[in-house]
């Protein structure tokens, strides 16, 4: 395939002035192109599939460098054997305009290649505008971190913290649609320390009555898993908005005799960003309905359509006391038809409860259907059929799905 020049002096009709008019905005397009897809890359859609407007970013890139210096030609490179390709300026113009304008087009390739290498290189690495630009929240997270209430005999041998702006974002960042940073701290404890007294430092007084200095605030634990030795928590928001701090603190054992133990103290932030469910807002009502106790601790919920109709799956995290008959006591229950506060949810109908092992994980299911939206025949429908499943793992995890068909 042969390929394509540009007659600049044709173009031009043989003005200097026309003809470098013509350059600028052939390269400045190109470059504004280049950012274009950058921005292309940070919309929603692409959170989960950022390899499209990545490589397309990349074709772009290779494709317009090829077919610019092709088509404007080029000056001699080694890469040539020092010799010009495409029109000579010299004597296509006067020889003065000539030189000037092939300046002017090694310039602006030179320009061109570092303007759109920025972009395109930001589309890749899925750099997001507080990569660079931080937030407020980020900027004060090392003082937020700071107010951490630290024991007196623990001594902090490291810290590592998440950075924005140029170049810094580079050394350690967090990925991701919403503006995320972490400090991590680690510390020398005791020989004495154990898990439980890492549940009590998590769960003791000195997070909102500290002995001196500012007060971190109050904190809820999600999980404590001895296994691991790691306890997961977050910082309680103001009423009415969602919680952006998170802690993970975990204790590690000396790996020899002569190692000591240490506690790992993470605090990271995570702007909360309201989802964008693939279901209708009236479903998404519906399951926000379900009177979930107080003891519950959200830890996941997604929406998502189906060849009958909506399904909306929230997961929850329960005390470890909750057991089967816990769960079908929920179930059964009046708050679903008369909660204390708020609007009911409606009458369900249990229909079974039964444990069931499923590829060796055992797990407690019950299901039941909303009453009214059942259908009777020779009678009229109105709305979907709908239906509640709540399931409890191993784990102590509640999966309470909502289904809408019809």
């Amino acid at each position: 395939m042969r390929m394509p020049r540009i007659n600049l002096a044709a173009m031009s009709r043989g003005s200097g002035l026309r003809a470098a008019g013509i350059l600028v905005v052939a390269h400045l397009v190109l470059a504004c192109l280049a950012w274009g897809f950058w921005f292309f890359g940070l919309l929603p859609i692409f959170d989960r599939m950022h390899w499209i407007p990545a490589t397309l970013a990349v074709a772009f890139l290779l494709v317009s460098l090829v077919l610019t210096f092709g088509a404007f030609g080029m000056w001699g490179t080694p890469k040539t054997g020092g010799r010009d390709y495409g029109e000579d300026y010299e004597e296509t113009f006067s020889p003065g305009v000539g030189m000037a304008l092939g300046w002017l087009r090694w310039f602006l390739q030179i320009v061109l290649v570092f303007v759109m290498f920025f972009p395109i290189a930001m589309t890749v690495l899925n750099i997001r505008w507080w990569h660079l630009a931080g937030t407020e929240e980020l900027d004060a997270l090392p003082e937020r971190a700071a107010t951490i209430p630290v024991m007196a005999d623990w001594e902090r041998t490291s810290i590592e913290a998440s950075e924005t702006g140029i170049p810094e974002f580079m050394k350690t960042t967090e990925e991701g649609p919403e503006p995320s940073g972490f400090v991590e701290q680690r510390f020398e404890v005791a020989d004495s320390f154990t898990f439980e007294d890492l549940k009590e430092w998590l769960e003791g007084p000195e997070w909102t009555t500290p002995a001196a200095g500012e007060a971190f605030g109050a904190i809820e634990i999600d999980e404590c898993t001895a296994d691991s030795a790691r306890c997961e928590a977050r910082a309680v928001p103001p009423e009415g908005e969602e919680a952006e701090y998170f802690i993970r603190a975990q204790f590690r054992e000396p790996i020899s005799e002569h190692g000591e133990p240490e506690l790992v103290v993470r605090l990271k932030y995570h702007a909360y960003v309201p989802p964008d469910w693939d279901v209708s807002d009236e479903t998404v009502e519906r399951a926000y309905a379900i009177p979930v106790p107080e003891d519950w601790r959200e830890i996941e919920a997604e929406g998502y359509r189906t060849s009958n109709g909506e399904n909306f799956k929230r997961s929850y995290r329960v005390p470890e006391s909750f057991g089967p008959e816990d769960l079908e006591a929920w179930m059964k229950g009046q708050e679903w038809a008369s909660p204390e506060s708020g609007e009911p949810f409606g009458e369900i109908e249990v229909e079974d409860c039964k444990e069931t092992d499923t590829a060796g994980s055992v797990y407690y299911a019950c299901s039941a259907m909303v009453a009214g939206t059942e259908r009777v025949l020779g009678q009229p429908s109105s709305g979907p059929i709908e239906s509640v499943r709540a399931i409890l793992d191993a784990e102590h995890i509640v999966q309470v799905r909502l289904e809408r068909n019809g």
